[in-house]
């Protein structure tokens, strides 16, 4: 669409993506950017974080490779230092939107706190969950967005990068994409991760053919964002590390949602980091494992 108008001796012409003045007198014409206040995200990309501001880092720099751009970034902070917003506000003004920093006090693991939260200031109406230690192939926001569908939960895998590996690797290596060729990692990954490092999309039918449902892994699913608040989204009485994902694909089972694999389409290359146990007795597990009902009572209505 092009649109053109004059005044005496100056015309504009407009177009969906720039603006041209041309100044008759002068000879002379200036092209800049349209601004559009009212442009929305086709997916909001939340980041759940706790420090590794360094890790982070190297997340941002693989979202910049993005095949598709036209997505948000949130950063649902568990109560980081200072590092990690000077990392946010080093790549502030690198994507098409505004980097959004929701933070909390540091209070312990509170990942369903901070990420509800997040949604709650998320603008699209398509989210995608990562974790800020997850480095990300160049078509994983593509690869979500391509398959999305109304009441379908999309969940893929992880590399997992050994401690060798996840220190050696640079800034330069996610810049010049070596981090995506499997001669770079192969043998810095047990056999069974190896598999989750080919990308096949063709794969996405075959392997979703059956009727038994995925499971939700939190640094890698998507969802509309009508869905997730259907089911109240995470249950914020899971406080600590572990169960929080296992919960929230029960109820979406619960409430009739597929989930789908991603597996060979949606990758992503996990930073080794030391893991604490996880805290929970059997009796807290049996009660979050095996929920009754769809709907959490403590979760995205408390904000």
């Amino acid at each position: 669409r092009v649109f053109l108008y004059r005044t005496q001796s100056t015309y504009y012409f407009i177009n969906d993506k720039y603006s041209y003045i041309f100044m008759q007198k002068y000879n002379y014409i200036i092209r800049f950017k349209n601004m559009d206040a009212a442009k929305t995200p086709k997916a909001s990309l939340i980041i759940a974080c706790y420090n590794q501001s360094d890790y982070l880092e190297k997340v941002f720099e693989s979202l910049l490779k993005q095949s598709f751009k036209n997505f948000e970034i949130l950063i649902a902070d568990d109560g980081s230092g200072i590092e990690l917003s000077e990392i946010i506000n080093k790549y502030q003004n690198k994507f098409e939107y505004p980097i959004k920093h929701i933070r909390h006090e540091d209070k312990g693991f509170r990942k369903t706190i901070i990420v509800n939260n997040t949604v709650k200031n998320s603008n699209s109406d398509y989210i995608i969950f990562i974790d800020g230690d997850c480095i990300l192939h160049h078509h994983f926001i593509k690869s979500h967005l391509s398959r999305k569908e109304k009441k379908v939960v999309l969940s893929g895998r992880r590399i997992m990068f050994d401690k060798e590996i996840s220190a050696k690797i640079s800034l330069r290596d996610i810049k010049n994409s070596k981090y995506e060729k499997k001669s770079f990692w192969w043998n810095n990954c047990k056999p069974k991760d190896r598999k989750r490092g080919f990308y096949m999309p063709f794969l996405y039918k075959l392997i979703n053919s059956g009727k038994k449902n995925y499971w939700v892994f939190g640094s890698n699913f998507s969802i509309h964002k009508e869905d997730f608040i259907s089911v109240n989204g995470y249950d914020q009485n899971i406080i600590g590390r572990g169960l929080e994902d296992v919960n929230l694909s029960k109820r979406f089972d619960l409430r009739g949602y597929k989930i789908n694999r991603l597996t060979y389409e949606a990758l992503q290359y996990h930073l080794f980091h030391e893991s604490k146990p996880i805290p929970h007795t059997k009796e807290t597990e049996n009660l979050f494992i095996n929920p009754n009902n769809f709907y959490a009572e403590n979760g995205l209505n408390c904000f």
